[in-house]
């Protein structure tokens, strides 16, 4: 029960001495800092007028402010500092944290103007106000082994106890270690750290990484793909980042005077998964132009868009399909390929072949079919010619005029309905119009007659069709046509001689279609 009692009173004295730690070390008015009169930084108190600003150096932050019926403006946090505006003619502040006490009604040493910057030094008494100096201006400062900053070090705090403080800078390096102790002077302590040359300790560094990724040493991006620097023997880590990635870390050991070359660890890309099913399954597949790729497995890849293409023999290709594949995620689909039509249903065609009959020809043809609705057109080029063809006048007299011989070329305009009888055959019935004419030569004598003459026909026939290709058909088209008009001069020619309008004909050739 004893010892109970002594450790509560232990206690209460120990909360109490720490409700007193709280001191003011310095107060003063910055003459030339003007922010407190500065457009976007000063303040307006409750009565309109412009408030004071106190810039608080403090180890710690959490502290709450009280300026006494007076108020508090404004209390911010800055780099380094604490902000607070006051009002003008303000007379005193408390100050508290809940770990380090209360300091009540501590009165301002000199008068507190309207849009005026202050500066405040709160110690909290567990340590002292250091600054720190090195030979080398500019050396980078570690307190205790964490790196602090370039010298000057202004008005660090530090803890009671011993410190060590070191200074780099390029080859030159330094060290000391003091003491803070509660019988140091509560004013600002100066520390200065000596260097000296430590040229034979350093080696040069060269640093690479692919994909001209980032190279992060201490905090900064000191290079893309590459780095050389000098660094002291010792052993080092690395960081290397880029989008999209995560980083790797690489340590390696700086071995003085010599050239240590350092392959670092790239960045792992985020990667996500691709998962596609096609039908049929065994289809072929690249990926982004000429990679194969087996789509019967997923498969884990690198963030990004991806184009894929797809093959199979009696099957539509597809090609430019493309996919995201996001981080840590699967994307999905099925990819069904349409068979090969053959015998198209929709199309455009032209094609070319011979026309056997008498005095048959070189046929070219065009043509749609539109929900297989067959639309030709066709013009067949005469080649073969007719007997020849005495022509005597027309007066009685029967005169011989001269001795002709003709070629017959054919306008026809047929109409049809396709049937596919399997996957690679099909049928056209057509039903169609021709329109003959014939062209004349002179074999003896000196006029040419008949040349021109016309004969219209009707035809009825069908076009066989096999695709041996995709988009290219083979067709036999057996027709029959009736004469039904005929010029006089067609009709004459055809009373002598083996001309006769329409009979049959039988077209063979190739069709290339769309």
């Amino acid at each position: 029960m004893k010892k109970l009692i002594l450790l509560v009173i232990v206690c209460f004295v120990a909360l109490n001495i720490s409700a007193q730690n709280i001191k003011v070390l310095k107060f003063e008015r910055l003459e030339k800092d003007m922010t407190a009169n500065t457009h976007g930084m000063q303040k307006l108190d409750q009565n309109g007028e412009k408030a004071a600003l106190i810039k608080i150096q403090a180890p710690e932050r959490g502290f709450t402010f009280d300026g006494g019926s007076l108020g508090i403006v404004a209390s911010e946090e800055h780099d380094g500092e604490i902000w607070l505006y006051v009002p003008r003619r303000a007379k005193k502040l408390t100050i508290q944290h809940k770990d380090y006490g209360v300091l009540r009604e501590y009165y301002y040493p000199v008068p507190i103007d309207g849009a005026r910057t202050y500066e405040m030094y709160l110690d909290i008494g567990i340590g002292r106000y250091v600054t720190i100096n090195s030979q080398m201006v500019n050396s980078t400062i570690y307190i205790d082994g964490e790196r602090v900053g370039q010298s000057p070090i202004n008005h660090k705090y530090l803890n009671y106890g011993r410190h060590t403080v070191r200074a780099l800078k390029d080859r030159y390096e330094g060290e000391t270690t003091f003491m803070i102790t509660t019988d140091d002077a509560s004013s600002l302590r100066l520390i200065n750290v000596e260097q000296r040359d430590m040229s034979d300790h350093f080696g040069d560094v060269t640093v690479n990484v692919e994909n001209r990724a980032e190279i992060w040493f201490e905090g900064k991006n000191v290079g893309n793909g590459s780095w050389q620097t000098q660094l002291r023997e010792g052993s080092y880590t690395i960081e290397t980042r880029k989008a999209d990635c995560d980083p790797e870390k690489t340590s390696f050991t700086v071995v003085a005077r010599t050239n240590n070359i350092v392959q670092a660890a790239p960045p792992t890309p985020h990667t996500g998964r691709l998962n596609l099913y096609t039908r049929p399954r065994n289809a072929q597949a690249t990926i982004n132009g000429t990679d194969p790729i087996d789509l019967t497995e997923s498969h884990t890849l690198p963030i990004g868009t991806y184009q894929i293409n797809l093959s199979r023999k009696g099957y539509v290709s597809k090609s430019g399909l493309e996919y995201t594949v996001k981080h840590n995620q699967t994307t999905r689909d099925t990819i069904t390929l349409s068979r090969v039509q053959y015998i198209k249903p929709n199309s455009f065609y032209f094609g070319a072949g011979y026309a056997i009959r008498s005095l048959g020809g070189i046929n070219v043809l065009a043509g749609a079919t539109y929900r297989r609705f067959d639309f030709q057109v066709s013009y067949t080029f005469g080649l073969g010619a007719s007997e020849d063809v005495p022509w005597y006048s027309t007066d009685g007299n029967d005169t011989y005029l001269s001795t002709i011989s003709y070629k017959r070329s054919t306008l026809a305009f047929k109409v049809g309905y396709q049937f596919a009888l399997t996957e690679r055959i099909g049928i056209v019935p057509q039903l169609g119009y021709e329109i003959e004419r014939l062209s004349g030569t002179v074999q003896n004598g000196t006029n040419l007659y008949g040349d021109g003459s016309i004969a219209n026909c009707l035809s009825l026939g069908a076009k066989l069709l096999y695709a041996p290709l995709e988009r290219v058909y083979v067709f036999a088209a057996p027709a029959y046509s009736i004469g039904v008009s005929k010029d006089d001069n067609f009709e004459r020619i055809a009373d002598n001689s083996d001309i006769s309008a329409g009979g049959f004909m039988m077209t063979l050739g190739a069709i290339f279609n769309f």
